[in-house]
């Protein structure tokens, strides 16, 4: 399976990573593998051809990650969560998808980012299970 790519723009590291968090921790994705940080142009590059305009902001960090959702679906809850970062979903599909995938190893990884322990969803199943768990102990 071809897994989606999204695209990270924003100031720093530091909040490319906790855009990416929020992506696991609020929006149910799954990060494959390790994130990379790819060159301004490349970024630039990609964000022209997807969105089919020039970038109007400079950013510092950019950083690519696989993700295990269709881009529909990833685009849909990247609205619902608003993350500290401009994002882009790049399709398997696209010629932009092709060009990272064939220069993914020579990217660097980025250093410091490790998802959430537990997603927003599955803590609330878990203290249901728990509830759950609880009630049939009593009786």
């Amino acid at each position: 399976m071809r897994n989606t790519i999204v695209l990270v723009r924003t100031d720093n590291f530091q909040k490319a990573s906790i855009a990416l968090a929020d992506l696991v921790r609020y929006g149910g994705m799954r990060i494959r593998g390790d994130p990379r940080i790819i060159p301004p142009a490349l970024s630039d590059w990609a964000f022209e051809k997807i969105s089919g305009e020039r970038p109007r902001k400079r950013f510092r960090a950019h950083v690519v990650a696989q993700i295990d959702l269709p881009p529909r679906k990833a685009i849909g809850r990247l609205m619902d969560i608003h993350p500290p970062a401009h994002i882009l979903v790049i399709p398997p599909d696209t010629e932009v998808w092709e060009e990272l995938i064939r220069l993914w190893g020579s990217f660097e990884k980025l250093r410091g980012f490790h998802p959430p322990k537990m997603t927003k969803a599955e803590e609330l199943r878990k203290k249901e299970k728990e509830e759950e768990e609880w009630e049939f102990e009593e009786f």
